[in-house]
């Protein structure tokens, strides 16, 4: 129990690992909760140091999801309770992303993360939501709709692919906290005020 518990921390320290802090510090020499949004997400990044940089921000915020839940296999727990330690490492991880240590309880809004830890739990159904994301994200160019939608479709696509009723509550537990973290997202959209990533930064800064 002691072990799985120190796991526990793990996660939440792998999540809390401020990925789009470093590379903006280090590459733009600017603090990302000060400048743009003030969010330490991936979108963030792309407004401030454009594509590339948002990328690899990306990339690693996924991975961080990822590794959480590999990282529930070296618990010493009964087999049947494998599923929820799967979730419960990931949500580690995406709490420790949303509410860094590292960051002043500051960072991102979960998405990329818990896309991670979809990911690794159910790869299917992940991979269908994402297809919905990047077909609204198209159509609107606005981050926070496409998320929105995709968060939307998650419990629906779990279901229809039979994933169970744990993946099922994952799926759920994770769109009450995208519309958490997008709270503010939701009244500039009902305000008609969310604004369309401009495509003109995805040359970017070097």
């Amino acid at each position: 129990m002691i072990w799985t518990l120190i796991l526990l921390v793990l996660c939440y320290l792998i999540g809390s690992f401020p990925t789009s802090l470093l590379v903006a510090k280090r590459h733009a020499h600017v603090d990302l909760r000060k400048v743009g949004s003030g969010n330490l997400g991936a979108t963030n990044v792309y407004r401030v140091l454009g594509a590339k940089w948002a990328l690899i921000v990306l990339s690693v915020d996924i991975l961080k999801g990822v590794v959480a839940v590999g990282l529930s296999y070296l618990t010493i727990m009964p087999m049947f309770m494998a599923p929820l330690l799967k979730i419960a490492f990931g949500l580690a991880a995406i709490i420790g992303h949303n509410w860094s240590i590292f960051a002043g309880f500051k960072g991102g809004k979960g998405v990329a993360t818990s896309c991670g830890v979809l990911a690794a739990v159910a790869p299917v159904p992940t991979g269908m939501a994402f297809l919905l994301w990047a077909g609204v994200f198209a159509i609107t160019r606005i981050s926070s709709i496409a998320t929105l939608s995709a968060a939307f479709s998650l419990p629906i696509l779990m279901g229809l692919y039979n994933q169970g009723i744990v993946n099922i509550t994952l799926a759920v537990t994770i769109v009450f906290l995208v519309i958490f973290t997008h709270r503010e997202n939701i009244k500039r959209l009902m305000r008609g005020e969310e604004k369309p990533l401009d495509f003109s930064k995805w040359r970017g800064k070097n």
